[in-house]
């Protein structure tokens, strides 16, 4: 399903979209025929109306009250979109640093609620509070495992799972054992990760899923996002290995407004990942697109935007379909710390490629506060490069974009410019300072950088002149 469309039809609709544009900061002509404006405001933040169209913000371990107490900031910044840690009960309670964060990913319950992210109660209050800026809030949901049972080995059942014992054994893949070959589909699907492996085809496990999802979205959640979802088998996997745990705890939900929730699942690329057919069902993570844009920017390596053009996905997957990032939690948290030496400058230039990219749902994460990697505690905001004033300017470029077509030219080796239709573009500069005469798409005419790197492009017969900053240029 490609992204939705709407445009507006009345004069009121294009004087809100009009005065979004203004007060955005973007530097953009206003055109007066309303047809040419799209229906993507939801408030005077200029937020799109969809997850689809807008851009997330992954609040990792951020607690429900932190969420509701920057939403303001979060509209100001540009993000439709806000991703939730998981908020099941967790195994122990009284691990709050962030340097347990894989806590919060050993559930013992499908209910909402955690000491470290907060109550039911407070759960709603953030929905409720979202509301009110036009913000989605996505919740993290853990379908495939179980907490184990640390003293006990890995694949055990921790003793706090609350359904468990006699009349539950079949709540679990027997026997328990991690996976063994990761080429093999029903290895993928039905050995643990380190973790009790659910039997996802049980129908009890199905229904649980299934009410803790529809309570979610009763609270006023407005999608989800599904860890480990490519350990979670498929209706169209081979006999033996499929089920219909997909179509039995999706189909039909809607959100409190009546609208289907945005699914997305964590699919990362590799082995039998069966990755094209998920798309089928939800959207899903580009893993292998993530480490190239690492590469683009010269993470381990020389800087080659060559690296970013190329989703690196399946011929036949939509690129409507896929959500993208810089880092994710576990590139940046897990003991192989993948994204983990990443500098703020690489993370912000890395973030202005993918958002300014038409199709695809960019996510961006927030790492924790402080200087070293996990300082801090569970229920805090992380730093503040989330908004800082060069991510906020390609977050607002990518909402007034939503309607754009793409095209992506690679000026040289380190120099890539993403054009939006002939309304806008953004170039990420890798290299120095340096003069650029580039053919373009722009409407002629005098453009103001939006980013903190400044000054002023001339546009002229389809030709961009002016001196290109080192780092970002939203135009």
């Amino acid at each position: 399903m490609g992204k939705i469309r709407k445009r507006i039809k009345s004069i009121i609709a294009m004087t809100l979209v009009v005065t979004t544009i203004i007060t955005s900061g973007l530097n953009f002509k206003i055109v007066a025929n309303a047809e040419t404006l799209n229906n993507t405001v939801t408030s005077n933040y200029g937020l799109a109306g969809n997850t689809e169209d807008g851009v997330i913000l992954h609040a990792w371990d951020w607690s429900f009250n932190t969420v509701k107490d920057n939403l303001e900031d979060i509209a100001k910044a540009g993000y439709t979109s806000v991703q939730v840690s998981p908020i099941q009960p967790s195994k122990n309670d009284n691990y709050t640093t962030n340097s347990k964060w894989y806590i919060l990913y050993q559930p013992i319950a499908f209910e909402i609620g955690n000491k470290q992210l907060g109550t039911e109660e407070e759960f709603k209050a953030m929905c409720d509070e979202a509301d009110k800026y036009g913000i989605k809030i996505i919740v993290d949901v853990v379908a495939n495992h179980t907490g184990n049972n640390e003293g006990d080995g890995n694949t055990t059942i921790a003793p706090q799972v609350k359904f468990q014992g006699a009349g539950f054994e079949d709540y679990w893949h027997n026997p328990l054992h991690g996976v063994t070959d990761w080429d093999d589909r029903k290895e993928v699907t039905h050995g643990g990760i380190g973790l009790p492996d659910l039997n996802t085809s049980n129908k009890d496990v199905q229904k649980m899923v299934r009410n803790y999802l529809e309570e979610c979205l009763k609270d006023g959640a407005d999608g989800f996002r599904f860890d480990a979802a490519k350990h979670i088998e498929l209706p169209t996997d081979k006999e033996g290995i499929s089920s219909d745990f997909w179509p039995s705890v999706l189909d039909g939900l809607k959100t409190t407004d009546g609208t289907n929730p945005y699914i997305y699942g964590e699919v990362l690329q590799g082995g039998a990942d069966n990755y094209a057919e998920y798309t089928k069902i939800m959207h899903v993570t580009t893993s292998n697109y993530g480490n190239n844009i690492r590469k683009a920017v010269g993470l381990g390596t020389s800087a080659n935007v060559s690296n970013a053009i190329d989703y690196d996905v399946p011929a036949e997957v939509n690129p409507s379909r896929l959500v993208t990032w810089v880092e994710s939690h576990d590139t940046y948290a897990n003991d192989s710390e993948e994204s983990t030496g990443m500098t703020s400058e690489q993370i912000k230039d890395g973030w202005a490629i993918i958002a300014a990219r038409a199709d695809s749902t960019p996510l961006y994460f927030n790492r924790t506060a402080g200087r070293k990697k996990l300082q801090g505690n569970i229920g805090d905001a992380g730093n503040d490069d989330w908004k800082d004033p060069d991510v906020v300017a390609v977050n607002k470029f990518h909402n007034d974009m939503a309607d754009e077509d793409e095209n992506l030219v690679k000026v040289s080796k380190e120099i890539l410019m993403i054009e939006r239709g002939n309304k806008g573009v953004v170039i990420v500069n890798l290299a120095n300072d340096c003069s650029i005469n580039q053919d373009i798409n722009l409407e002629d005419g005098i453009y103001d950088n939006c980013a903190t790197s400044g000054g002023t492009f001339s546009v002229k017969g389809g030709k961009i002149s002016g001196t290109l900053s080192k780092g970002i240029t939203v135009l």
